[in-house]
């Protein structure tokens, strides 16, 4: 009997905790389409260039700092 008592007991305490991981309030914030948006953190990632009136994909990715602002293709 006791030891039922124990696992009830450890039950009750621990599962709320184990519930609760995933629950915690999170925040996404939609930004609109075409808006431009301010880098919080350093990215690499690859740009458009424009080579000869072309515009291609740059073959490697580029370091864009932290603070750089980003705006959306005005093309889309």
């Amino acid at each position: 009997m006791n030891l039922i008592r124990r696992l009830l007991l450890s039950v009750i305490l621990i599962a709320p905790i184990v519930l609760g991981c995933g629950c915690w309030p999170q925040r996404t914030y939609l930004i609109p389409p075409g808006e431009p948006v301010q880098l919080a953190e350093d990215v690499k990632a690859y740009v458009f260039i424009t080579v000869d009136g072309k515009r291609i994909k740059s073959p490697d990715r580029v370091k864009l700092p932290a603070g750089w602002w980003v705006l959306p293709d005005p093309e889309e």
